[in-house]
């Protein structure tokens, strides 16, 4: 089926987010004694918030009662830090005028708060990319379960089969695949010659390393 539709991911991929993320989830796990290290927190990248916290509370032991009041300071922290120090990830304005010269309808779906996706939004001035924007704070799964990503190839009118995916999480990439839909993978550099990452169509090292020629034949 031929491309129609690029759907992108936000937070690591169209702005440098994580870090900000880690250092938020840091800050507010202190009061509760834990410490995650970078490389453990990379692996739980592409989840929402809740499941995060679901996870590392599992993980040691802490009273699941406490993740709506901490997920809510986690998120209100990142839209802070982001607005005042965001910064756009290379390649990001490269790579959306290449989808726009290849007239493509274009959507965005996050693991994110719809709040903290408006924020990024207004922060880079990229509204005017996007047609539809999906988040996955009040679905019943986040990635990798691929209803993200199926909600807004709905919303843009595309078969999900006629859609390709931008990623940077292993999360994302697997709710990509799951959707049925092509997937570009951005891996952070510390996981980049993993093989997991095999699954997609296209491994780049920044979204600034994608060619004309390689995006233009995944569209056909």
């Amino acid at each position: 089926m031929k491309t129609t539709t690029a759907i992108f991911d936000m937070d690591g991929l169209l702005i440098d987010s994580e870090p900000l993320w880690y250092e938020a989830a840091q800050e507010c796990l202190q009061k509760f004694g834990m410490t995650i290290g970078e490389e453990q927190y990379v692996e739980t990248t592409g989840l929402r918030t809740k499941e995060f916290l679901q996870h590392w509370f599992g993980v040691s032991d802490i009273d699941h009662a406490h993740i709506p009041k901490t997920e809510k300071k986690i998120t209100d922290l990142v839209i802070a830090k982001v607005m005042e120090s965001g910064t756009m990830m290379e390649g990001v304005n490269e790579v959306m005028e290449m989808v726009k010269q290849s007239s493509l309808k274009v959507g965005l779906a996050s693991s994110s708060p719809l709040a903290l996706i408006k924020a990024v939004l207004a922060k880079t001035k990229m509204e005017q990319y996007f047609s539809a924007i999906c988040s996955a704070e009040f679905l019943p799964f986040g990635k990798p379960n691929p209803q993200v990503f199926i909600n807004c190839a709905i919303e843009l009118g595309s078969h999900p089969a006629a859609c390709i995916c931008f990623e940077d999480s292993f999360n994302g990439m697997i709710a990509a695949k799951a959707a049925r839909m092509k997937c570009i993978v951005v891996p952070h550099p510390d996981q980049y010659h993993q093989e997991r990452w095999n699954i997609a169509d296209l491994k780049l090292d920044s979204l600034r390393s994608l060619d004309a020629h390689d995006f233009n034949a995944l569209l056909a």
